[in-house]
């Protein structure tokens, strides 16, 4: 066991659950903003556009939101926050390696 185990562990834990969140919306989200465009048309008659296009928006926002909080890394050493990406595995401010448990 390392010095920041227990950090990496709770990270882990965090990263998938936001994963199976971010999926959740994926899957459930995307096709209730047809529906809701659906039951407008059921209602009135018409094509609602701008009730389909604002669920839509919301939905995007949302879905947006979520992956760049999944992306979000709390360093155990220096308590810095950054994004991971494909190009920073490092913490910016002290260097430590994503998941890396010993110093």
């Amino acid at each position: 066991m390392g010095i920041y185990t227990a950090h990496w562990n709770l990270y882990r834990a965090r990263s998938r659950k936001a994963l199976l969140h971010w999926l959740l919306l994926f899957a459930v989200g995307l096709p209730l903003t047809g529906a809701v465009a659906l039951g407008g048309m059921a209602l009135t008659g018409r094509y609602p556009f701008h009730l389909h296009v604002a669920s839509l928006l919301a939905w995007l926002v949302v879905f947006t939101v979520l992956a760049v909080r999944s992306a979000r890394v709390d360093c155990p050493r220096c308590n810095t926050r950054y994004s991971r990406g494909r190009g920073l595995c490092n913490c910016p401010k002290c260097g430590l390696r994503l998941l890396q448990e010993d110093p």
